[in-house]
């Protein structure tokens, strides 16, 4: 079952207590999306992200649908 919960930062000790007393494997937790777009925003934000303008290579696609009306 996977579950995704949103708990009150007073409470977030005790729910890992409780996570840690089940036995090893009954729980897996995955880090929320929160932290992979932080990741992106800041390697955006510093130039290391390779990216491409939108409509770079529109052109090419452009083409081949007018090719086929």
């Amino acid at each position: 079952m996977t579950m995704m919960l949103n708990i009150d930062d007073r409470y977030v000790t005790k729910l890992e207590t409780f996570i840690a007393s089940l036995p090893q494997g009954a729980v897996e937790m995955k880090n929320s999306l929160d932290d992979e777009i932080a990741k992106r925003v800041a390697e955006y934000r510093s130039g290391q992200m390779n990216t491409t303008p939108f409509m770079d290579g529109l052109d090419s696609i452009r083409e081949k649908l007018v090719s086929r009306l």
